[in-house]
């Protein structure tokens, strides 16, 4: 049986041009050629594999790579919202995320049809993106104190802060 190179590899071997907005020793961001949204992005690891379970570590990496480039689209092209999108598909077997800017009266649809967008439009807005520049900051540990660590050995809790923020924005 002929297997068809994979064409993610291709493009990470720089075999097949791309506009790529991110790139890291793990991971490569690039925009989809036939994007359901304007700035329409994948990011793909490096090593090719088909399923994030078969490398856990990197898969990981690859998601905290998308957050990244998902901000980065964010503050380049201010749409209303980022949807992202794992995709799992024996079309390209290669592990990655998709990640869909929409905009006002816009709604991507993983199957819907693509828009058409020239090589000068796509390379405009993968100059934008690239053009951000996002920090991620880590939180740093303070020091429990005796009283919380007894605290915390009576009753465990749960991290909740994200709901109230959620239920605070609806």
């Amino acid at each position: 049986m002929n297997q068809k190179p994979c064409i993610f590899c291709q493009i990470i071997k720089g075999a097949v041009p791309s506009k790529i907005v991110y790139e890291d020793e793990n991971v490569l961001a690039f925009l989809d050629i036939n994007p359901r949204s304007k700035g329409m992005t994948i990011v793909v690891p490096k090593q090719h594999y088909k399923e994030f379970d078969e490398n856990f570590e990197l898969s990981v990496k690859v998601f905290s790579s998308a957050l990244i480039v998902a901000e980065m689209i964010k503050l380049a092209l201010q749409p209303k919202k980022i949807y992202f999108s794992v995709m799992v598909s024996d079309m390209i077997p290669h592990f990655h995320i998709k990640i869909y800017s929409v905009f006002e009266k816009e709604m991507p649809l993983i199957e819907g049809k693509p828009i058409f967008m020239n090589e000068l439009e796509l390379e405009s807005i993968a100059q934008k993106i690239r053009g951000i520049k996002v920090e991620v900051k880590k939180e740093e540990k303070k020091e429990e104190t005796k009283e919380e660590k007894e605290e915390a050995k009576e009753e465990p809790k749960r991290d909740v802060s994200w709901l109230k923020r959620e239920l605070e924005i609806a």
